[in-house]
């Protein structure tokens, strides 16, 4: 960003200068030094690295003096693993909870025993620590039985056969639910002076902006796009399926292969469409064949605010048309929704909190019933 020096900014009707005055000038150099910030505590604050819900990504980076270091980028992802459901989820343990419960029984005799055995209080004090190991334990698996994200606790689960045995329309209704946390609705209010009136766009925008309301965009922006097409390229190398892409031209197909696209001074949020190529459209076209999938992304429409869904009512069907064809067999439902539930690791960072108190309350109460027991048999071995 250059320096403002004030000194130089001249009116509009003396300079071609974008902005009408020195002050809107100055507010979006301040915007600009805010985002800046921001970025930079996105990228090297571990609270942010802990509290961002979305999958770490490598596609969209700062430039290079704002990057984490190597030592940064190992305690990132350091984190990001210890910290998910997917690291926790191992000390769900069918031996752990059987073994939580009778604990939990011993514990009880021993509470009830002073009452008809004076001499074992002592025991039964330290026995009341167990109680409290595997009570905080049993609570710790029932809140991630509650909380932990519906997919990935399928894809998870130790029973096997979990997720196989879901039917593909549920797969699919668990799968458009987690896109829709990736849709979003994005207000758009530019400044008059930097449309084109002989845009259509443009020229919807000033209309809204003259007294209907806000111009918004909604859609899949960016960095959703970007991650559904690894998503995609996953999918594809798993089944050994063919993907195109489709070009400017109806007739224009490339061969699939994951991309990301930078937004301009205005947001891009598209729209997904896959299709199945049929008999008419590989005439002509050796390499196509019937049942190859094609992937379009369109360039949603500029509209109203109030006019658009929010992200708890929108139709992700309608986003994201075409997904029945990855679904159409139980194994290719499998495979692109086991990829889907890994992006809910990262996902509720204060139930996550909660969990990891929980599991860390009963090691330390399990710690303790240890370092008692051992005080009170050690004296009468030596």
């Amino acid at each position: 960003m250059p320096e403002v020096d004030g000194n130089n900014v001249e009116d509009k009707e003396q300079s071609d200068h974008p902005y009408q005055t020195a002050e809107q000038y100055y507010a979006m150099v301040r915007a600009y030094r805010r985002r800046e910030r921001a970025a930079r505590f996105r990228e090297k604050n571990p609270l942010a690295w802990y509290f961002d819900e979305f999958p770490a990504q490598d596609m969209y980076k700062n430039t290079l003096a704002d990057q984490r270091s190597t030592r940064q980028e190992v305690r990132y992802h350091w984190l990001r693993q210890r910290t998910g459901w997917i690291f926790w989820s191992q000390l769900k343990t069918t031996t752990a909870v059987r073994f939580a419960a009778f604990g939990g029984l011993v514990s009880a005799f021993y509470q009830a025993a002073p009452g008809l055995h004076g001499e074992t209080g002592d025991t039964a004090a330290t026995f009341g620590w167990l109680l409290l190991a595997g009570l905080t334990y049993l609570v710790a698996v029932l809140w991630y039985e509650i909380w932990c994200p519906l997919l990935l606790k399928q894809a998870l689960s130790s029973k096997p056969g979990l997720l196989a045995n879901q039917s593909s329309a549920w797969l699919r209704t668990l799968v458009e639910d987690e896109l829709r946390r990736w849709w979003s609705k994005r207000d758009w209010w530019p400044h008059p002076d930097l449309l084109d009136g002989q845009m259509t766009e443009d020229k919807t925008a000033i209309v809204i902006m003259s007294g209907y309301g806000v111009p918004a965009f909604a859609g899949f922006d960016s960095y959703a796009c970007a991650h559904i097409e690894r998503a995609l390229f996953e999918y594809r190398n798993l089944l050994k399926v063919t993907i195109w892409r489709k070009g400017d031209h109806s007739s224009d197909l490339r061969e699939f292969t994951p991309q990301r696209s930078y937004e301009g001074n205005r947001p891009l949020m598209r729209r997904l469409t896959i299709r199945a190529l049929n008999e008419y459209d590989i005439q002509g076209n050796p390499k196509l064949k019937v049942g190859d999938l094609v992937l379009d992304w369109r360039r949603c429409p500029l509209n109203i605010s109030s006019n658009l869904p929010s992200r708890s009512s929108v139709n992700i069907r309608y986003e994201a048309e075409g997904l029945d064809h990855l679904f159409s067999d139980h194994t290719g439902a499998l495979a692109f929704a086991q990829t889907i539930a890994f992006w809910q690791n990262s996902m509720h960072p204060i139930r996550r909190l909660i969990l990891m108190a929980l599991y860390l309350m009963s090691g330390v109460f399990f710690v303790s019933f240890v370092v008692l027991q051992l005080q009170i048999l050690l004296p009468k071995m030596f």
